[in-house]
């Protein structure tokens, strides 16, 4: 009855069968329409609604099952909601779980506290009884589907904890008689024959006892022929030209994927293959119904949600082809399973054939037209080229007429035949027409394509889609013209085709985020036309502030490589199979060159499966891998990390476990890789590959290495596969390489981590899965990786490891590294664990020197301002995995292109993520164009120098906190951090330091006091602002005033002590005025504690030399000197910048003869000259050094009072290169 037709009684009468029924009012079912089982959105059990279809996708109503006193749910788990209609056609019987939406997931509790129960649904949508199964039935588990032959009796199969309610299950019509039939785990579940049927788990169909068993435990008897599968769906037919019995079964076929059919054989004993249609994800429900000579209808669901329609125009003896259509998809929620419409009575034949029918040609083009048959739900048109012995094409029409497109040139017949409940009508009418050749376009017949909404940079909305077009009648004279089936994503004002003299061009400007189907016809001068489809998605330009560029065809970019100007190649880590668009990106693991405007990749580079050892197995075979949990290979890469070596690139896969702890060997891959050509001549020729490097990490690590003790960064435990190994770890303890650059001199590659983070150094070991002293991100240097790769994967054992590096990313894991050419590095810090937003489970950009200190801690790490905040969680859903061009000089800052993985993005608002598409061409990664602020200065100028103080100005171009340290001018260049700490490179504690407060612009004043006045002097200054990035290293040589004595003759005496004087030779080098001369002691640190200074020290100051140059010093002795007598310096050293005592090397001095003088060579700004610097001046404390005890059978001599002659202890004699020897003009 329908709501517009009732009276006042009727109404009541309505009104109580809402309260009772639990079904919202609704109009009864359509003959020949088509029942979807859609679950809807929520949590716990969730609402079930019966969705009536017509066979062209059109959604007639929607009944609600869930409300009311007698509801009907389901839970998430998409092995659910296989209804079927009754054998004799008159119910629907669908099943599910008796209790209300909400609360707890059915699925997971007992069937006690949730019975599983079958629902009777009428022709006129009412629900006449709701079954409950008993407080056993699939106890814990899932009701899966349900069948019945006359709408009495019921049947139900599903899956329980238990062979005690496993199975098959019945239920009498009166709710009685339940009891189980079948112990096994059963799929989907059928009446055909009058038998019942069932889907065992992993086996074949299975008759279930004889004719209809209602109790006790009955024989389960395999259908002979049919291949083990998970089928769902069931279907049987009798179709012509079979035995006179249930001759064809189609099946879905879940774990391929397809649509099966089989054919019994004419003896009636077995089953026989005979196609299929494949390209199906997980194929769920399946109805099939024979529309009339031998030709059938089929409508199925998969995981995908979507509701698809196929045809098999085979018969009986036919084998089953084609593609399937889709037709619908939810409003809400998804499809389970689908069945066709109940009837109120079946009818007693088959519609007659229609009558009048006339085909009228246009071009490509025929729209047929016939008059109306009585009775008709639908009409089935088809048509061929060959007098039906195959079919071109199949449409369905609800009227009496029907247009056809797209023809190839030619002679057809065109046939159409009437549809009712019971089938086609035995005849169908035909009439012949001819078809003209339409214009032809280098534009696929289907083509996906993505644009954003309100994006200047959208190359479809700017450049548009080119192809070419062609014609026989001229190709200038082809029409082109554009419209959309979704004016809210693309109006048709959006669309801007033209053609020039052959060369078509579509402009694409979406309005609104989601789908739309864009038909482009060509349309020639006779009529004729053409069709082709553009999936077109369209999302939102999100943080559209970063001029973002779209790099479409995959979505999980996770390193890059810039190549030149017009080429990047950008790494995927998955290998997604390929969709059936017309420009469809190969399926697998790849590389994809991109052009500077993004959009869809001008060369897709798919590497090489069997060259990189990859291979589809559910189990591991090769030996020699340890620490595995469920492992298999899946041939995916896993794509994370690269670098460029001049045209050898290498690539690393993550060397993790999937994200639930399995082992994934595949993954365990670096890889070496020829690049040649550039843009859309790019190449990448895989060159080998090695397959040990998780291996080689374990066992390293599994030993002690470096000062660490065995197993110190976990990376055993780390690497392992189990439940609690996911590389996402929440501990920080999972197992994933996501960077990977060269060290400074590219003598070793460095694998840089996600996970682990590792403990600082100096830090307690860290324990396995537990965050505790997990501060620190982990590069490994592997320094033979080149000799790596090979044809057959490497020999385990062979990667070589050097000191690990550790870095103070703020709590976060490596998610890319990158050297530019000035040998410096970019990195972008990430979580280890999934991304937040709020530190540390944010991104944030690092730069780098690449220094390490000797306990393997990197130094000179600098956060940076890049505004990773606006294209990472929680603005977008995308993380920043990759680096393209970056600055050639990071103090000074510029622009740096930063490409993110957005697979879990839902960017057309459906909650698909993006990795999940089913087209290539609508995923997409992010690329953007970030600033990269140049590091603040310091600016320093010597106000005051002199021998042992300085007064320095430090003028900053932000406030901040600023130290300064004051270091030997020789001595080696300290990080930040050092100068902060106040220490030297070696983490010493500076001679001396400053700390200030400082304010922008404004000079403040540095003092440095103690200096030593044979030493000389560099000022280290770091200005710390509040932003945590420490300034540009600033550094002031501080130049001391050394006087110059006057020319002193021959003979005439130096400074010294009572009884010491020196004399100097007549050329350049001379004594300086403020040398110190003898000292009967030294004023330096002590000595080494066994030897003594017999003559006490020598100081002095040379000046007036060729700068470079080397002088020879004569020192006389008032004694023979003893035989163990050695020559010592004091001052600082190339190796040891600090001022200490040293000894002379054996060759640079020469006792004579009598042992009472001693000669030595200084070279200016080399070993021995105090201030170790090219500058004219030799700094020079010297003494003679003797054992402090005398060996035996030795006497000491001692000093005499020296004479006047004796006096002239110290003679200056200039050596070296004759070219240096020049007197001053």
């Amino acid at each position: 009855m329908r709501m517009d037709t009732l009276d006042w009684r009727h109404k009541a009468i309505a009104t109580a069968c809402l309260a009772l029924c639990g079904a919202a009012w609704s109009a009864p079912f359509t003959p020949g329409n088509l029942v979807a089982y859609r679950v809807g959105t929520g949590t716990g059990a969730l609402p079930v609604y019966l969705d009536e279809y017509r066979v062209d996708g059109t959604l007639v109503q929607s009944l609600p099952l869930s409300g009311g006193a007698t509801p009907l749910t389901a839970s998430s788990k998409g092995s659910e909601g296989l209804l079927n209609r009754s054998d004799n056609g008159l119910c629907l019987v669908v099943p599910g779980y008796a209790v209300a939406t909400g609360g707890t997931e059915p699925n997971g509790v007992t069937a006690a506290a949730a019975q599983r129960a079958v629902a009777v649904v009428g022709f006129d949508s009412d629900v006449k009884s709701l079954r409950p199964l008993g407080t056993t039935a699939f106890s814990k588990d899932t009701i899966r589907g349900a069948a019945s032959s006359d709408c009495g009796a019921v049947w139900a199969s599903g899956k329980g904890t238990a062979t005690a309610n496993n199975g098959v299950w019945h239920v009498a019509a009166d709710g009685t008689g339940i009891s189980q039939l079948n112990s096994s785990n059963v799929q989907g579940l059928a009446v055909a024959g009058g038998q019942l049927i069932a889907a065992i788990n992993g086996g074949s169909l299975n008759q279930i006892g004889t004719n209809l068993p209602t109790t006790g435990i009955q024989t389960a008897l395999p259908l002979a022929g049919l291949t083990p599968s998970t089928y769902r769906g069931i279907a049987f037919l009798q179709l012509d030209g079979g035995p006179a019995l249930a001759n064809t079964v189609y099946v879905a076929d879940n774990d391929a994927g397809a649509i099966r059919k089989f054919r019994l054989s004419m003896d009636g004993t077995s089953w026989q293959p005979a196609g299929s249609i494949a390209g199906l994800s997980k194929v769920h429900g399946l109805a099939a119904f024979d529309t009339g000579g031998g030709n059938v209808m089929l409508m199925a669901t998969d995981t995908t949600g979507r509701l698809y329609r196929a045809f098999d125009h085979g018969g009986y003896a036919g084998t089953l082809s084609g593609t399937a259509e889709s037709i619908a998809a939810p409003q809400g929620g998804v499809f389970y399973g689908v069945a066709w419409a109940p009837l109120e009575t079946v009818p007693a034949t088959v519609p007659a054939a229609p009558s009048n029918l006339a085909a009228t040609p246009a071009g490509n083009r025929v729209t047929a037209a016939w008059d109306a048959v009585p009775g008709a739900a639908y009409y089935v048109v088809e048509l061929s080229q060959d007098s039906f012995a195959s079919v071109a094409s199949t449409a369905v029409a609800l009227g009496n007429s029907q247009a056809l497109e797209g023809l190839q040139p030619g002679s057809y017949t065109l046939r159409v035949r009437a549809v009712n409940g019971l089938g086609g009508s035995t005849a169908a009418v035909s009439v012949p027409f001819m078809a003209s050749a339409p214009p032809t376009a280098s534009l696929p017949e289907l083509t996906a394509f993505s644009g954003v909404v309100g994006d200047a940079n959208d190359p479809l909305a700017s450049a548009g889609i080119g192809f070419t077009v062609q014609d026989a009648g001229g190709a200038g004279g082809v029409q082109v013209t554009a419209r959309s089936s979704n004016q809210a994503v693309v109006a048709d004002a959006g669309l801007a085709a033209s053609n020039q003299a052959g060369n078509a061009v579509l402009r694409i400007t979406p309005t609104g985020v989601g789908y739309a189907d864009i038909t482009v016809t060509l349309t020639n001068a006779g009529g004729a036309s053409v069709s082709r489809t553009i999936k077109y998605a369209a999302s939102a330009n999100t943080a559209a502030n970063t001029s973002p560029r779209w790099l479409a065809g995959r979505s999980d970019a996770s390193t890059a490589i810039v190549i030149d100007a017009a080429t990047m190649l950008v790494g995927d880590d998955e290998a997604p199979a390929q969709d059936a668009s017309g420009n469809a990106l190969p399926a697998g693991n790849s590389f994809s060159a991109y052009g500077p405007a993004g959009g869809l990749p001008i060369k897709p580079l798919m590497l090489d499966r069997t060259a990189l050892g990859l291979a589809d197995a559910a189990a591991c075979t090769a030996p020699g891998l340890t620490g595995l949990d469920s492992c298999k290979s899946d041939e995916e890469m896993d794509i994370e990390a690269s670098f460029a070596l001049g045209s050898r690139v290498y690539v690393a896969g993550s060397h993790s476990n999937n994200k639930s702890g399995k082992s994934r060997t595949d993954r365990w891959r670096l890889a070496a890789m020829d690049v040649t050509g550039s843009g859309a001549s790019t190449a990448l020729t895989t060159r080998g590959y090695y397959r040990w490097l998780r291996e080689d990490l374990r066992s390293w690590d599994a030993a002690a290495h470096d000062g660490l003790a065995a197993n110190y960064l976990g990376l055993v435990a780390s690497s392992d596969g189990g439940a609690t190994k996911a590389p996402e770890a929440e501990t920080m303890s999972g197992f994933s390489i996501e960077g990977m650059s060269t060290s400074p001199d590219d003598g070793a590659a460095w694998l840089g981590f996600r996970a682990p983070l590792v403990p600082a150094p100096g830090a307690s070991a860290v324990t396995a899965d537990d965050a505790t002293g997990r501060t620190h991100a982990l590069i490994v240097p592997v320094t033979n990786f080149a000799a790596l790769p090979a044809a057959d994967g490497g020999s385990k054992g062979s990667a070589i490891m050097g000191q690990p590096i550790r870095l103070d990313l703020g709590g976060r894991g490596i998610r890319e590294i990158r050297k530019n050419a000035a040998g410096e590095y970019l990195i972008i810090a990430g979580p280890s664990a999934s991304a937040t937003g709020t530190a540390p489970r944010n991104f944030q950009l690092y730069s780098w020197d690449g220094r390490v200190n000797g306990a393997g801690l990197a130094l000179n790490l600098r956060p940076r301002a890049a505004d990773l905040a606006a294209i990472t969680v929680p603005n977008t859903a995308c993380s920043a995995e990759g680096i393209g061009a970056m600055p050639a000089s990071l103090d000074a800052g510029g622009s740096v292109d930063i490409i993110s993985d957005c697979g879990d993005a839902d960017f057309y608002g459906d909650g698909t993520a993006a990795k999940d598409l089913p087209y290539a061409a609508w995923k997409k990664a992010r690329l953007d164009s970030l600033a990269v602020p140049a590091l603040s200065t310091v600016a320093l100028t010597a106000q005051a120098v002199d021998q042992t103080s300085a007064v320095v100005q430090a003028t900053p171009s932000m406030g901040g906190s600023l130290r300064a340290v004051a270091l030997p001018a020789n001595a080696p260049v300290p990080s930040w951090e050092q100068v902060m700490a106040g220490l030297d490179a070696a983490g010493l504690p500076a001679p001396a330091s400053n700390t200030v407060s400082t304010a922008a612009g404004t000079a403040a004043t540095l003092s440095f006091t103690g200096l030593d006045p044979a030493v000389s002097y560099r000022v280290h200054a770091v200005n710390l602002p509040a932003s945590g990035t420490a300034s540009a290293p600033a550094v002031l040589a501080l130049s001391k005033p050394v006087p110059i004595g006057t020319q002193i003759g021959t003979g005439s005496n130096t400074a010294g002590v009572s009884n010491g004087t020196g004399n100097v030779g007549a050329d350049q080098w001379q004594f300086a005025s403020n040398s110190a001369g003898f000292q009967p002691a030294p004023s330096q640190s002590p000595l080494p504690g066994d030897l003594r200074l017999p003559y006490g020290s020598l100081s002095f100051v040379l000046m007036g030399g060729t700068p470079g140059s080397m002088a020879t010093i004569r020192m006389d002795l008032p004694e023979a000197a003893p035989a163990q007598a050695t020559l010592w310096k004091y001052g600082p050293t190339a190796a040891t910048p600090t001022a200490h005592w040293y000894e002379l090397s054996a060759s640079a001095y020469r006792f004579a003869p009598d042992r009472r003088s001693v000669s030595f060579d200084i070279t200016d700004g080399q070993t021995g000259d105090s201030d170790l610097t090219v500058n004219g001046v030799i700094v020079d404390p010297v003494a003679v050094a003797a054992p402090a005890a005398l060996p035996p059978g030795a006497t000491a001599t001692p000093v005499p009072g020296l004479s006047t002659l004796a006096q002239a202890l110290l003679a200056l004699v200039l050596g070296g290169m004759a070219a240096l020897r020049r007197r001053r003009g």
